[in-house]
């Protein structure tokens, strides 16, 4: 289906029909020339769990079931890293089809973050294996997860769009951004646990947005319990403070995007 006869829909189907187009050939474009494929979003939580189990394991062997809560963490790290990186290239790399077609450039973010999302899923293939050997508890408070990656989508689309806007008109921004992942990965409580930062360090992880919602995630499929109150309304703010800076930037700056191009 080529993107002039989507155009020539309503307005509202378009739209859609656009941005589900746009996020399939995201996902495309990910494992081209693979001979694998899709199965890579099976095999790299695991290849990067059986590094961390053979590294970190011993020394934080107070974890139990260690395997289990990296990959909860590892998971949906991977998922904010590759959404947040594409979407910061997303308009800069489809300046062909703004230029051709007009469409909104929202729906540019908004595509990689589907993609992520369906890439996502799939990653859940061997957290569900994990969760049948480890005997995990399954049960009500587990579709917790789906308003809690919802509002983590959120959040990782706002944090996208920011950068995203910024780095249109300094290219130094993106190239930043990625740079400082691994910084982020080990800011983040994924590999070891918060409890095992000294108490007079803990405020300063705090700081970081990302360990609220690894820590959401954690209740629900580690501890299998339901996030408290104050963790929920945290990671509800967090997505609609970020969503909404970023979605303020984006617009005020779109003006000026096809002249950066």
């Amino acid at each position: 289906m080529s993107l002039e006869y989507i155009y020539q829909r309503t307005s509202l189907t378009k739209h859609i029909y656009l941005t589900w187009t746009l996020a399939l050939k995201s996902l495309k474009i990910r494992y081209k020339n693979s001979i694998l494929g899709f199965v890579w979003s099976i095999i790299t939580p695991l290849l990067y769990l059986a590094i961390f189990t053979f590294i970190f394991s011993q020394a934080f062997f107070q974890i139990e079931n260690y395997p289990l809560f990296a990959l909860t963490g590892l998971i949906f790290w991977n998922f904010f890293a590759s959404s947040t990186v594409t979407i910061v290239n997303s308009v800069i790399d489809a300046r062909g089809v703004l230029k051709s077609i007009k469409v909104p450039t929202i729906i540019l973010p908004i595509s990689e973050i589907i993609s992520s999302s369906i890439n996502l899923l799939l990653s859940f293939i061997p957290f569900a294996l994990l969760m049948y050997l480890f005997d995990a508890s399954v049960g009500w408070h587990t579709l917790m997860i789906v308003p809690l990656f919802f509002l983590f989508a959120l959040f990782a689309l706002g944090v996208g769009i920011f950068i995203c806007a910024m780095n249109i008109y300094f290219r130094d921004v993106g190239l930043l951004w990625t740079t400082l992942m691994p910084a982020i990965f080990y800011f983040t409580p994924i590999a070891y646990s918060a409890q095992l930062i000294p108490e007079k360090f803990v405020w300063i992880i705090k700081f970081n947005p990302i360990f609220h919602f690894i820590s959401a995630f954690r209740e629900v499929l580690y501890y299998n319990t339901v996030p408290d109150f104050m963790l929920m309304m945290t990671v509800i703010g967090l997505s609609a403070g970020f969503l909404g800076l970023g979605l303020w930037v984006f617009f005020y700056l779109e003006k000026g995007f096809i002249s950066n191009y």
